[in-house]
This record gives C-alpha cells, sequence and structure tokens, in this order.
C-alpha cells in the first residue's frame, strides 16, 4: 500500500528446523480440544516447504510447516520457481503444489505438519511436434467442479488432466497449444479457468518483450493448435494475475508492486492495452504473487523485497480499493524471515 497509508507490521520469526510440537506436552486430567484445521497457506520455495496458518487475518506466528524429503517438494536452496504455483481445494482439504517436473497432491492439508508424505504425484508424458517430452507444471490452476487441473508450461502448452484428485494419468486427456502466428511465448505467469463461462486464461510473455493475457473460448472442449479467442495487453511486466469468476473480475500484479483491476473480464476487449478500473499500488515496488479470498473480499500478497526477508500483505475491500479512494488500500502487512526464503505463491480457505 502506498506510504501514507498507515500499515501494521508485524514480525513472524520463521525457523524450519524448530518446529512447533504443541501437541507433545505432559499428560493431565483433561484432554484439550484439537487444534483447528490451517486455513491460510504460503509457500516458501527457497526452503521447499508449505508454511500454514490457523488464522487468516491476524496470524501471531506460523502454525504448521510441510518440508522434508518425504514431501517430495525439493531440498537446498530453491527460487520462486521451485514451487511457482499451487491450487487449493478447500472444501476436499486438499493441496496441489506444482514443482515442475510434478504436481505433488497433499491430503488433509488443514493438519497436516512436518515431514508429511504426499498423497499423490502427477506426472506425465505429451508427444507435441512428434517429440515426445515430459509435461512441465509450471502454473496449474484446477476446475473444482468438475475436478479437472489446468497447467501451462513457460512455452504456453497447456494440459488437462480429468479426475485430477486420484493423481492419474501418465499423458493429458486435452492439449491446447496456443497459435499465436510468428510470435513465441518465451514464459507465462498464470493460468485461470472460468467453469461457469467457459473460459482459459492463460499469462503469457512475448518478444517485444510483451505481457499479455490470452483467453480461449469452449474452454471445456478445446483440445487442439488454436488461435486465442482474445489477447488482452499490458505495458508493464505482470508476473501473477488472480480471476474472481464469481463476479467476473480480473486482478493483473505488475512487477512495480501495481496491481489493477478489471471489472467485466469477460468483456475485455482483444487486441487492447485496457485501463483498469482500479489501482491497488502496494508498498514495496517489486512482483508479488496473489490470491482474493473472496469470500472475504480480501487481497493476499506476497513478496521478496530483499534477501532473507519475505513479506506478505492483506488488502481489505479488495474489490473496491483503489489508488485514487474513495476506500484506500488497507490492511495488515507481516514481515516473515529466514534464510534462502523465497515466497512464491500464497492460498485461503473461506
Amino acid at each position: 500500500m502506498q506510504s501514507a497509508i498507515v500499515s501494521r507490521w508485524r514480525t513472524i520469526g520463521l525457523a524450519l528446523a524448530l518446529l512447533a510440537l504443541a501437541s507433545c506436552g505432559g499428560g493431565g486430567g483433561s484432554s484439550s480440544p484439537p487444534t483447528p484445521g490451517s486455513k491460510l497457506f504460503i509457500v516458501d520455495a527457497g526452503n521447499h516447504a508449505i508454511l500454514s496458518f490457523i488464522d487468516p487475518l491476524t496470524p501471531p506466528g506460523i502454525d504448521r510447516v510441510v518440508t522434508g524429503s518425504s514431501t517430495g517438494l525439493g531440498s537446498g536452496v530453491g527460487s520462486v520457481f521451485s514451487i511457482p504455483s499451487i491450487a487449493l481445494d478447500a472444501t476436499g482439504d486438499r493441496f496441489y503444489a506444482a514443482t515442475q517436473g510434478n504436481t505433488f497432491i497433499f491430503d488433509n492439508i488443514g493438519t497436516a505438519d512436518g515431514n508429511v508424505p504426499y498423497s499423490r504425484l502427477m506426472s506425465a508424458t505429451v508427444n507435441t511436434g512428434g517429440v515426445d517430452h515430459g509435461v512441465n507444471f509450471f502454473r496449474i490452476d484446477l476446475d473444482k467442479l468438475n475436478n479437472i487441473l489446468y497447467t501451462v508450461d513457460p512455452l504456453g502448452e497447456v494440459h488437462i488432466f480429468n479426475s485430477a484428485s486420484t493423481g492419474s494419468g501418465s499423458t493429458p486427456n486435452r492439449t491446447i497449444v496456443p497459435d499465436l502466428g510468428t510470435a513465441t511465448v518465451s514464459g507465462t505467469f498464470g493460468i485461470a479457468i472460468d467453469v461457469t463461462r467457459k473460459m482459459l486464461y492463460v499469462g503469457v510473455d512475448l518478444p517485444g518483450p510483451a505481457h499479455s493475457i490470452i483467453v480461449f473460448n469452449n474452454a471445456d472442449m478445446a483440445n487442439a493448435t488454436l488461435a486465442p479467442d482474445r489477447k488482452v495487453n499490458f505495458a508493464q511486466s505482470v508476473g501473477s494475475f488472480f480471476l474472481d469468476t464469481a463476479h467476473d473480475r480480473l486482478y493483473a500484479a505488475q512487477s512495480n508492486g501495481a496491481i489493477l483491476v478489471f471489472d467485466i473480464a469477460s468483456g475485455l476487449a482483444t487486441g487492447t492495452t485496457p485501463a483498469p478500473n482500479r489501482t491497488i499500488t502496494l508498498l514495496a515496488p517489486v512482483q508479488h504473487f496473489i490470491f482474493v479470498d473472496v469470500s472475504r473480499d480480501k487481497l493476499y500478497a506476497v513478496a521478496n523485497p530483499s534477501s532473507g526477508n519475505s513479506t506478505f500483505l492483506i488488502v481489505d475491500n479488495a474489490s473496491t480499493s483503489n489508488d485514487a479512494g474513495p476506500v484506500f488500500p488497507n490492511g495488515p502487512v507481516f514481515s516473515i524471515t529466514a534464510p534462502n526464503i523465497q515466497l512464491s505463491a500464497v492460498a485461503v480457505k473461506p
């Protein structure tokens, strides 16, 4: 948020080697009630860990940390690309963590803690242009209604897997290869499925450099090399976006710390660089990775402004907040410090 806006800073010390073992206390005459499940999940890709918090609004500290050799999330010093994307099935209490080579599925994520083994593994091979290659699970999104996982690789190729929760399928059920003429995709920054409108949104980096979100209609059936039905452009590099399908609203997080908010996302004209309906400028002028809790109307953003120090913040009234007012961005900002920390994604249960 802008420096003129008063924000509450809290410091949370993170020590991945020292997990809180509050449930291991001494015996007594009465048993304590079970610890509630976590609702807020943040990925520290630098340490190959999933941090979770019981209180999603004003967390006093990190309640659980999933990390270790059994998790499959990796080891050593990572980067934001070690776990570049996640998907959360809140109803099923199921978490999907994409590590590019695979997607690891964790059941009962609300209570998962420590070196817990993943429940299932998604890995696949696909043939493109006559050449077999492994599917790169770079950016993912989940059609929760139909249990379908959508993933896009760094070159823009989309792979779609039915029965996502079972982790089954060594090959995708469908593949969409974008036909952009002579332009080639050099990177991707997100994917989102609007199940109701049957639209698939894919964030792509193109020569120029140029930054666009391409949209495919009839996404529930698409399975071919296709030209996108729409292409929405951005003047500034975008590293993350969130699609609020319930309200047809698009949030695009730029590399300068600004989040552009577009109402009626499904109606954005192709080939244009549209002006946003609102802009939320965050305190640090760096790339943030975002998630919107639609049920609470709060936007969550994580970032890595300096080595060993990362932040996550909550913007209240996300749907109406605007630098120009009358509803100004506000909410708490939290600092998490740890060696090698690199926050790459966030998700929240309603």
